[in-house]
């Protein structure tokens, strides 16, 4: 059965009405259902179409419902501002992980509206226009953003490593996470968004906001590509990206539709038969096919054809070149170019005239009114021969000698083109070429000096090929650090170190290079404890490290197996496999919230045995080391009910701390 059959199916048996059902969830496999009922969260498996598990929240109304990839666990948030990690196959496990309340008890809660996760971050937007983003190693706060003054109303964390958020009154923030200082914002009018998500691979997102239609975004060139790209007849519930990279929508009557998103074989197959018309009218239905390698092609295609068209043209082969773009003549897209290249060459053998008086202002206006002519022989030979002149013309303002540089480009005065080119040479003369020897010899400081007298000059094309060099150096340098090529990379940051302009990305790398060493260094001489601790000191650095990735790896299984331990009550067990880890502090909160289920556990297994004397000694040992908190109020009240005892307890006037436990002699001996 296919994921769509499958989901026809569970909402066809499940009774939404009934469970007044405001939240559904599948698991990444399909297998699993979830659905929230203000308080209660019900697990469904869509097989066998049973309940198999009912979770009963604490801590507020569910706002938000989350299956993890490949594990046990769902991730709830609430209107009480939490943030609750559930093992649905046991329901003594609830970690809380973020809380909106900063200081104890004197704080109202901020509602939880929004989450994402990919990899080890987290993200979790509130009802105070506030974003933090979570390590999931740890569950710490690597940084906390303040985007907006409204609610957030969705988020994503792209396979890029953007952080993508939109608010409430359609404003979408755009935050690269390896620099979190500052953010890109468009108001895209999409009010209170439900949903959005990144195609796999790509700079395209999907966003929802209840209606009927979903808007692709580009998230590269910042702007919204379709309003309505897809429109269905009934308004949108939920949506999702399922694991073979196709579009899942759920609409308002519980329809469930399936979408082919990128599919670039069946553009492929249009181009390999020729169905070029086909091909191009695929692509403006599907528009986020532009950045594909298939488009690339299909319009290597057509450039190949528009040069070959432009020579027979040349040769006076006119129908040849009609032949060579009939394909093509009939797309929106092209016809225009096709009709102004044919209108051109009506005029080819006029400017064949000019070139040959020497007529440069004339055939300049020619060309630059039907710009393909700009490739013939002529316009060619031209250009070749203004290059000559302009940088004989440089020479003689080197020699002071002005009036032979403007005789030397006195034909080109009043040609259009070149009017900015040459009044930069005779007007700002001496600065002009000192700004063109400065990009040629890197020398930063004095083309910031030069800039500041003269902004025209960020215009020129030297400056803008200068700044994409640099910023393709950067880049690459970034890959090698990613890749763990230290040596490389340091050589390489060497030679852009000096450049002023880009000071502050290179101090970054430069970080960045003595962080990853520092870490593989230690990872060589086993030294694991301070490989996390360095993780978690930088988490913005190690976003895409393999070392990072693959240490991270191994803390989730160390994880998973002291979870098992947890919910049979052996915390020797928890102490034997973390070992050293155990008093990691930059990770004492994981560890400390599955001690604390270790203890919880162990106490409601005394209390189903009745042996409440060592449940009473359990539950004093928990306060000593982690304070009072909701957990133990639930065990402590079963003790009462069974025991018939009331337990003698002092008030709790001083909060105690989270990590508190590391200094616990009874944990960490």
């Amino acid at each position: 059965m296919d994921a769509l059959a499958e989901y026809h199916a569970i909402f066809k048996l499940i009774d939404f009405n009934s469970l007044q059902a405001h939240l559904t969830a599948f698991s990444i496999e399909k297998k699993l259902l979830a659905i929230a009922n203000n308080e209660t969260i019900y697990i469904y498996n869509t097989q066998t179409k049973k309940q198999l598990y009912r979770i009963k929240s604490y801590d507020g109304a569910i706002t938000q419902l989350f299956f993890l990839p490949h594990s046990q666990h769902i991730l709830t948030a609430t209107t009480n501002g939490r943030v609750i990690l559930y093992n649905y196959k046991d329901t003594h496990y609830n970690i809380r992980i973020f809380s909106s309340i900063k200081k104890y008890k004197t704080q109202l809660p901020i509602r939880i509206s929004a989450f994402a996760l990919r990899g080890r971050l987290l993200a979790i937007g509130s009802a105070d226009g506030k974003v933090n983003l979570i390590h999931r190693g740890n569950y710490s706060i690597i940084k906390e953003l303040h985007p907006s003054s409204v609610t957030i109303a969705t988020l994503c964390l792209t396979d890029t490593n953007r952080l993508i958020i939109i608010d409430i009154d359609g404003e979408i923030f755009n935050y690269d996470l390896e620099e979190l200082e500052k953010s890109q914002s468009l108001l895209i009018h999409l009010k209170h968004t439900k949903q959005l998500l990144q195609i796999p691979k790509s700079n395209f997102l999907l966003i929802h906001a209840n209606q009927n239609f979903i808007t692709l975004f580009d998230i590269k060139s910042y702007k919204i590509l379709r309003h309505k790209y897809l429109t269905f007849h009934k308004n949108i519930s939920y949506m999702e990206i399922s694991e073979d990279g196709n579009l899942l929508v759920i609409l308002e009557n519980r329809e469930i539709l399936h979408i082919t998103l990128q599919n670039e074989e069946k553009l492929h197959s249009l181009i390999l038969h020729n169905m070029i018309e086909e091909a191009y009218s695929f692509i403006d239905d599907n528009p986020q096919l532009l950045a594909s390698k298939e488009y690339e092609n299909l319009e290597k295609i057509y450039k190949k054809k528009y040069v070959n068209a432009l020579n027979a043209l040349q040769r006076e082969e006119k129908k040849k070149a009609q032949k060579l773009l009939e394909n093509f003549a009939k797309i929106t897209s092209k016809k225009e170019d096709i009709k102004l290249l044919f209108r051109a060459y009506s005029y080819y053998e006029r400017l064949q005239t000019l070139f040959l008086q020497q007529s440069h202002a004339p055939a300049y206006a020619l060309c630059e009114k039907y710009p393909p002519l700009q490739y013939t022989k002529e316009y060619k030979a031209m250009e070749e021969e203004y290059k000559k002149i302009y940088t004989n013309a440089q020479k003689q303002i080197f020699l002071k000698d002005t009036q032979k540089a403007k005789k030397l480009l006195f034909p080109y005065f009043t040609v259009l083109s070149k009017k900015e080119s040459i009044e930069l040479i005779l007007k700002e003369n001496r600065d002009f070429l000192s700004f063109l020897d400065a990009i040629k010899k890197r020398k930063s400081q004095e083309l910031n000096k030069l800039l500041a007298e003269h902004p025209n000059f960020s215009q020129l094309a030297p400056y803008k090929a200068f700044i994409a060099e640099l910023d393709s150096t950067l880049k690459h340098i970034n890959n090698e650090l990613n890749k763990g090529a230290i040596e490389k990379a340091t050589q390489m940051i060497m030679d852009v170190k000096e450049i002023t302009l880009t000071r502050k990305e290179v101090n970054f790398l430069e970080k960045k290079a003595k962080v990853i060493q520092a870490l593989i260094q230690n990872y060589k001489k086993s030294q694991f404890k301070r490989c996390y601790e360095i993780l978690d000191a930088y988490p913005e650095i190690f976003l895409e490290l393999n070392l990072a990735k693959m240490l991270e790896k191994h803390w989730n299984k160390l994880m998973q197996k002291c979870e098992k331990y947890a919910l049979s009550g052996n915390i020797q067990g928890i102490k034997i496999t973390l070992k050293e880890f155990l008093t990691l502090k930059s990770r004492a909160k994981r560890v400390g919230d599955i001690l604390r289920l270790t203890f919880i556990v162990a106490i409601d297994d005394f209390i189903s045995k009745k042996k409440f004397k060592s449940a009473e000694n359990f539950i004093y040992y928990y306060i000593d080391i982690f304070g009072l908190d909701t957990n133990l109020q639930r065990v402590m009240y079963e003790y009462e009910k069974k025991s018939s005892k009331r337990l003698a307890l002092i008030v709790q006037t001083k909060r105690v701390e989270r990590d508190e436990w590391l200094n616990n002699k009874l944990i960490v001996d």
